[in-house]
């Protein structure tokens, strides 16, 4: 089991995710932009991995993963971005910052997620 942020804009995407994987035994915070995000691990810093889109109000996934990386005791917490965006120069920026371990496209593939995030976290044990 993980502890996994959550991280979009939008309410059904955030459901299906939820659904998803209390379903696989992780447990679920939710924030509803970077900067709500940012307030989570300000609360709870003991995540195993966040979901995160891109395409956001107020702070992005982009500029959430510079905040993050820029902290300590943030940047050690694997992020997997979950976009609808597939552009090769914005997957190669993202992961130059050096915390994004995966790229998966919306509408994703259950199993795909399970085991990207089980790949990630096993890694990380």
């Amino acid at each position: 089991m993980a502890n996994i942020l959550v991280v979009d804009d939008s309410e059904s995407v955030r459901t299906t995710l939820r659904n998803i994987l209390t379903a696989a035994d992780h447990s679920i915070v939710e924030a509803v932009d970077g900067y709500d995000a940012l307030e989570k691990l300000k609360e709870k810093d003991t995540f195993d991995l966040i979901l995160l889109d891109v395409n956001m109000p107020e702070m992005n996934g982009m500029e959430f993963i510079k905040v993050q990386a820029e902290d300590e005791k943030y940047k050690q917490i694997p992020t997997v971005m979950c976009t609808t965006e597939s552009h090769p120069k914005l997957i190669l920026e993202a992961k130059k910052v050096g915390v994004v371990m995966a790229w998966l496209l919306k509408p994703f593939k259950e199993d795909k997620l399970k085991e990207t995030i089980r790949r990630i976290v096993e890694k990380r044990s």
